[in-house]
């Protein structure tokens, strides 16, 4: 199956095919073998790097939302880092049915405003802005916790903290809106 998916602005080509133990994996051209398990909706992806079996691998942790809107728009959390994602020209599967709307690409560029999720169940840390606050993109706004490990949550982009929608404390599901910004 291949993908055209846009990436924080960028089209990328992927495709994506399963093989003995995992899946092969290309972007853009580049080939990488990918052992993927789902553990409560938290993705552990372990990759080798061009080509497969060269011995190169990195671990990765990643949460996905999908946004309500039938847009194909993710928001994507890589290590706690939040990517905005849209599959283009698919509509296979549940892309973008169901979830919480979370950044796509199309949305941060008309202005629109930007939900930050938790990327998986967990418990609100840490507030780190209060509804108001001026936030530059990519700033920290909440930390939760989750699988023990603290993962600081951040502002698709810069603008005004419309709405705080957890304490310090409380319990989140994966895919709740902690902050709205505006």
């Amino acid at each position: 199956m291949t993908y055209n998916i846009d990436v924080n602005g960028r089209v990328r080509r992927v495709g994506v095919e399963r093989a003995a133990g995992g899946f092969i994996v290309s972007v853009d051209g580049r080939r990488h073998a990918a052992d993927v398990t789902v553990i409560d909706g938290l993705w552990s992806l372990i990759v080798d790097d061009d080509p497969p079996g060269a011995g190169l691998r990195r671990s990765y942790e990643v949460a996905v939302t999908e946004q309500l809107s039938g847009s194909g728009g993710l928001t994507i959390h890589v290590d706690g880092r939040l990517v905005s994602a849209a599959v283009a020209g698919t509509t296979r599967g549940s892309w973008g049915r169901r979830g919480h709307d979370g950044g796509s690409a199309a949305a941060l560029a008309n202005g629109a405003p930007q939900r930050v999720t938790a990327p998986m169940p967990g418990k609100v840390v840490k507030v780190l802005v209060r509804q108001g606050d001026l936030v530059a993109a990519r700033q920290g706004v909440v930390v939760v916790e989750a699988m023990k490990m603290e993962n600081e949550l951040r502002a698709p982009k810069a603008g005004t903290v419309a709405a705080i929608n957890v304490s310090e404390g409380a319990s989140v599901d994966a895919g709740a809106v902690l902050v709205v910004i505006e």
